[in-house]
């Protein structure tokens, strides 16, 4: 056999080693992280789904199913976005929740505001007065005015 042959047979299978071993490393490497995450998500599924009975998110007889759907990355961010989803609609439905106020004829009344008003104790909500409110005290207060 011709030894230049030899020897370029030789270079080339311990270059062959080379990129394998390489490769080998990197996809050990990536075996590892994946494995870490699996393991750091795995310990919080637990004290999660604890969490997730105790508020109620959760019945207690849908735990197994809970804690299937928290084995799997996409359905714990389908969990997550329909979490968001309900925490949207919460927030919308207090804010629109809130009364709004209407002048004294819509609400009734004969447009008199008693002289000693008293905004806790006015069984009217959101009643439209230029008299100072127990809010426009407080708001005062904080800003140091004098017209307190």
């Amino acid at each position: 056999m011709n030894p230049a042959l030899m020897q370029q047979f030789i270079d080339n299978t311990l270059k062959f080693v080379e990129i394998g071993s390489f490769g080998m490393k990197r996809a050990c490497d990536e075996i590892e992280v994946h494995r870490s995450m699996q393991k750091k998500a795995s310990d919080l599924t637990g004290p999660v789904l604890d969490l997730m009975i105790k508020t109620g998110a959760v019945r207690e007889d849908q735990r197994a199913a809970a804690a299937a759907m928290l084995g799997s990355h996409a359905e714990t961010l389908q969990l997550l976005k329909n979490a968001v989803d309900e925490l949207h609609k919460e927030r919308l439905k207090k804010g629109s929740d809130l009364g709004k106020g209407v002048d004294e004829k819509q609400a009734g009344l004969n447009g008199s505001v008693p002289t000693d008003y008293d905004s806790l104790n006015d069984p009217f909500v959101g009643r439209k007065t230029s008299q100072k409110k127990a809010s426009d005290m407080a708001m005062l207060a904080v800003l140091g005015s004098p017209d307190r």
